[in-house]
């Protein structure tokens, strides 16, 4: 048999195992989702490794990374055609994507475009397997314990939103599209998730990062090194919370380094696939959050090296920055002409870049950046750390190689030091660079430079210890769940790991294990009554709730109490003391939910939520666009706001009594300023009247986005000396400074009167 004819045969075989991965999309969860990650990342990794070339670990780690790019562009295109996104397409796009490479290099043999695998050592295989279980253990393990936390369901949420059709979803954020487009790709091809499985991509995103790092490490520094870095850098504790949630640093840390990487080999030896490939992946990373601009200096330094030495040729280099921008602007061309790219401004600037208020030069913010890193890794492994960080930037002096490790670690870190008043977990991006620079100092410590008296094992099993206790902290805090050790810090905090500080950060805090029983109560609050209330925050609740009503005023039917709410809500706990508890829900044993329901009956046994699956459809979680039993369109402030309909409570509408009126307000554009909402029942003299800002002040005009549905209950009360009769009911809305009133388009009046309000005689 010809080689010709047993490559076409393998290439139609293997096009056919992914082909038939698709069918499996057709099967029940989780094998449908299953087949949804093996055709998102796994088969096409198999494929884009014949494209590559050079070392073949390096080959096999971009061939990982570049199809989640790819994958992520093909969903971003099908966002933009109006309506929602066809499963089919999707699908097909995913498939061509992993097919592709099987007939680009069709014309040469199968066996060239392999890589020439050399046969490692038992030691050798030895440390791939053991880093292998360290990094998947600590991101994959209880991977789907933790609920959504706040940012994870307002992803998700947007996700639901872009899949059913809802124009524009996508430009709503206000980070970049990749920790969206993701997750959608997942979900919609496979028809349901859960929160393990929209977390699968970040934690395989995670898991690839720590190979990334070691390469980089190993081309700066040797093997050894490389092998210090990769792990050091699996239990580093951003790089396992971050590849535990629906967020973009993963990626970030994963297609930064990558760039970077490549850029070294473009730098030492010349080729111009490399330096696509920098920019591919730059632009990657700052799809995913501008965190990524951090890596430009390091970019920049080695590209002017390779100038310096060699030259370069400029055609190839417009190329390249081609292929970046193009990338960049299919999406930020479009952002641009959005009403929502203003927000995106604020976001960054406002409250996180800026000149220290007290000393009017620029901030300091070391003790938060101090209590961040310690809270995510321990203060033995910080120190450690530190000490290796130092060691490893002596060597870079005294032998002059690996300088670009320098330049990645101080960037971002004298940049949220010293510039962003906020840093929070952005100083994630600083660690690749701080790891790369340790396992320098850790090969120097075992044998890069001779040390007359020091035995090398004894350093070796130093190293050893240091690094194991502070992968036991890693496993305390991240992986072992029962207690959830932040969210309980002071009755459970790791007894053997002292810090500098007291309690965590009180905000910013993603990763850590956290369960309130959201699972559980998503049984019952529809049966006790609507709309409901929590003291839980509306992005968690919106994806649990599956989007039923939900009000912040005090018009709820049924309460759910969050014994531990991650960023607890204000509520006014009178309103509960004569509520009947219709359910507790318990968490690994402890009160975690308290259902009140006013028309409940007392609680039953707790109901055990800590080993509940809930799986959601993009249908159950897109917000909802229509509202209330009375459906209207009126539209206000040329064309910032429409009233799509109402809903009217007149089961107290007596002398002394009250009357409730919710109100569907619907965004079509952002407010630059703040607007009550008033109504009143008004016949030439005011009967009962409600001002207020939206939503009992929860919701002010400010916060709105575009196309967002925003139910907004008031009540107003109903004076003693009414008399009975029935009462015009007029809504609008007015500038909370200039008390100005927005001007109704179809009526070019500045009120709209929905309705007669019948007030009976008093009993």
């Amino acid at each position: 048999m010809s080689v010709r004819w047993r490559d076409a045969r393998l290439r139609w075989l293997w096009a056919a195992a992914i082909g038939g991965t698709a069918v499996l999309l057709l099967l029940p969860h989780p094998w449908s989702q299953l087949a949804a990650f093996l055709l998102l990342a796994v088969w096409p990794a198999t494929t884009w490794l014949l494209l590559q070339t050079g070392h073949p670990a390096e080959r096999l780690l971009t061939a990982a990374a570049l199809p989640l790019l790819g994958n992520s562009l093909w969903v971003l295109l099908l966002d933009y055609v109006p309506g929602p996104i066809w499963r089919p397409a999707l699908v097909l796009g995913m498939l061509l994507i992993a097919w592709w490479p099987l007939w680009q290099t069709r014309r040469g043999s199968l066996r060239a475009c392999l890589p020439a695998w050399t046969s490692p050592t038992r030691r050798q295989w030895a440390l791939i397997g053991l880093l292998a279980v360290t990094a998947v253990g600590f991101r994959l393990v209880h991977l789907g314990y933790s609920e959504f936390q706040g940012d994870e369901g307002v992803i998700m949420v947007r996700a639901a939103a872009a899949i059913v059709g809802r124009d524009g979803a996508i430009f709503l954020h206000q980070k970049g599209p990749l920790e969206i487009l993701l997750p959608l790709a997942l979900w919609q091809s496979s028809g349901a998730v859960t929160e393990a499985w929209a977390r699968l991509p970040f934690a395989w995103a995670a898991v690839l990062a720590v190979g990334a790092v070691a390469l980089l490490s190993r081309r700066w520094f040797g093997e050894r090194a490389g092998w210090a870095a990769g792990f050091l850098f699996a239990i580093a504790g951003f790089g396992v919370a971050f590849g535990r949630i629906v967020q973009y640093q993963s990626f970030v840390m994963l297609w930064s380094t990558l760039a970077v990487l490549h850029m070294d080999r473009f730098e030492k030896e010349g080729r111009t696939a490399d330096l696509w490939l920098t920019a591919v992946f730059l632009a990657g990373g700052l799809l995913a959050h501008y965190d990524a601009i951090l890596v430009v200096p390091a970019l920049l330094w080695l590209f002017f090296r390779r100038w310096r030495q060699h030259g370069v040729r400029w055609t190839a280099v417009f190329t390249a920055v081609l292929w970046g921008a193009g990338i960049l602007l299919l999406f930020y061309l479009p952002f641009v002409s959005n009403p929502n790219f203003a927000r995106t401004g604020t976001y960054l600037l406002r409250g996180r870049v800026g000149v220290n208020e007290t000393t009017g030069v620029l901030s300091w913010s070391g003790p938060a950046v101090w209590q961040m890193i310690t809270l995510y890794n321990s203060l033995y492994f910080v120190a450690g750390l530190g000490i290796l960080v130092v060691l490893g930037c002596w060597r870079v002096w005294h032998r002059k190689e690996g300088e670009t490790a320098v330049l990645l670690f101080l960037a971002p870190l004298i940049f949220y030091l010293f510039i962003v008043v906020d840093p929070r977990t952005h100083v994630y991006t600083f660690f690749p660079g701080a790891v790369l620079l340790a396992s320098a100092g850790m090969d120097w410590l075992l044998g890069g430079v001779s040390r007359p008296g020091l035995r090398p094992w004894l350093v070796a099993g130093a190293l050893a210890v240091w690094w194991f206790i502070s992968a036991v902290y890693i496993f305390q805090i991240y992986i072992d769940n029962t207690p959830e050790r932040v969210r309980t810090w002071a009755e459970n905090r790791p007894s053997f790991f002292p810090t500098t500080w007291d309690e965590p950060p009180l905000y910013g805090l993603f990763g850590f294990p956290h369960q309130t029983g959201w699972r559980a109560a998503a049984d019952w609050v529809p049966a006790a009554g609507l709309p409901y209330a929590s003291n839980e925050e509306q992005e968690i609740s919106a994806w649990y709730m599956a989007q039923a009503l939900r009000t912040h005023c005090d018009n709820f039917e049924t309460f759910i109490l969050a014994t531990n709410a991650q960023d607890e809500l204000a509520y006014n706990a009178d309103l509960l003391a004569d509520m009947p508890v219709q359910q507790v829900v318990t968490v690994n044993g402890r009160s975690a939910l308290k259902i009140y329901s006013r028309a409940g009956d007392p609680a039953g046994s707790p109901i055990e939520a800590a080993d509940r699956v809930l799986w959601r459809s993009p249908a159950q979680v897109a917000p909802r666009q229509t509202g209330g039993q009375y459906p209207v369109h009126f539209t206000l402030g040329n064309g910032a706001v429409r009233l799509v309909g109402y809903d009217l409570d007149t089961r107290q509408a007596v002398p002394g009594g009250q009357v409730t009126v919710t109100l569907y307000w619907q965004a079509l554009a952002p407010f630059a300023e703040n607007y009550q909402v008033f109504t009143h029942l008004y016949d030439g003299e005011m009967r009962a009247q409600h001002d207020g800002a939206p939503e009992c002040g929860i919701m002010p005009t400010t916060r709105w986005e575009p196309g967002q549905l925003i139910p907004d209950p008031h009540i107003m009360m109903i004076p003693l000396d009414t008399p009975p009769g029935e009462y015009p009911l007029s809504v609008g809305m007015y500038n909370l400074i200039t008390e100005e009133r927005l001007v109704v388009e179809e009526t070019d009046q500045d009120t709209i009167e929905l309705t007669a309000v019948t007030i009976q005689p008093g009993p």
